[in-house]
C-alpha cells in the first residue's frame, strides 16, 4: 500500500513542523543560551575596548602629551583618574543594560507561554 505524493507531504511537513514547535524551548535554553551569553560577553568586551578602559588603567602613571614635568605628570594622573571614573560609570549602566536584555530573552518565552496559557484557559 503505497500513499499518495499529497498525504507524504503532508505527514512530512506536520512531522517537520510539530517537530520544530517541540524543539524550540531545548534549543532556546540550550544551543541558544549559549550563543546569546557568548554575544553578551562579546558586547561587554567590546564596551570595554570602545571605551579604552585596558589602555588608561596601564598608562595611568605616564604623562599625557610627553609632558615629563612634575605638573604635567600631576595632571595627567588626575585626568586619567577622571576617564577611568567616567568609563567605569558608562560600563556599569551598559553592564545593567546588557544584563537587563538577558534577562529578559530568558524570560520571554516563559511570558509566552503564560499568556497563552492563561488565553485558553478562562480563570
Amino acid at each position: 500500500m503505497t500513499k499518495s505524493l499529497t498525504g507524504r507531504t503532508l505527514s512530512f511537513v506536520l512531522r517537520e513542523v510539530i517537530g520544530e514547535i517541540l524543539y524550540f524551548p531545548v534549543w532556546w535554553y540550550s544551543d541558544g543560551l549559549r550563543l546569546t551569553w557568548r554575544r553578551t560577553v562579546r558586547q561587554w568586551w567590546g564596551m570595554v575596548d570602545r571605551l579604552g578602559l585596558r589602555f588608561l588603567i596601564i598608562n595611568i602613571g605616564k604623562p599625557m602629551y610627553a609632558d615629563y614635568s612634575r605638573s604635567g605628570r600631576i595632571i595627567s594622573f588626575f585626568f586619567r583618574l577622571l576617564l577611568i571614573g567616567w568609563s567605569l560609570a558608562v560600563l556599569t549602566v551598559w553592564s545593567g543594560v546588557i544584563v537587563f536584555l538577558f534577562l529578559l530573552w530568558l524570560l520571554v518565552p516563559v511570558v509566552a507561554v503564560g499568556m497563552l496559557i492563561r488565553q485558553l484557559i478562562p480563570a
